[in-house]
């Protein structure tokens, strides 16, 4: 079912207040968390972008949501030895200017949790609004015969 746009900009006082900008929000740390794993050789040091995320519409992230996905996908595949390269360290410059030292699988945890924290944000939005939010669980969509 499609949302109205006032459903989406309502504020919940919860997560980034409005279902967009919390989706927004998801989007954007996934987006540069991706370039961080891809760009950051082991012992290197990125750092995290500072600034509001992209004011991306909902059609937007619709459509660019599957490239990003499949770009952790690719950069998976890619890894030529995987159990080596996911323990890789890098460091990562931080906002309150600390720099401390990741594996890449913690990195790639992060993101996980992260975007599992707020799709749960989401659907407790949706469910304020009086609908019946779509199902989120990996469980789920794994038994629709996702990959």
């Amino acid at each position: 079912m499609e949302r109205t746009a006032e459903e989406l900009e309502r504020g919940f006082q919860i997560s980034h207040s409005t279902i967009l900008a919390t989706l927004r929000h998801l989007y954007d740390g996934e987006r540069v968390w991706l370039d961080c794993l891809r760009t950051t050789a082991p012992g290197g040091k990125w750092v995290l972008p500072i600034g509001e995320a992209p004011r991306l519409t909902l059609r937007e992230l619709r459509q660019m949501w599957p490239e990003l996905w499949n770009g952790y996908v690719t950069w998976l595949e890619k890894l030529a030895k995987p159990e080596a390269e996911l323990e890789a360290e890098l460091f990562v410059s931080l906002p309150d200017r600390s720099v401390p030292l990741f594996k890449r699988r913690i990195v790639l945890r992060h993101v996980l949790d992260h975007s599992q924290f707020h799709r749960g944000q989401v659907v407790g939005m949706i469910r304020g609004l009086g609908y019946t939010p779509p199902t989120t669980s990996r469980a789920d969509y794994w038994l629709a015969g996702g990959d």
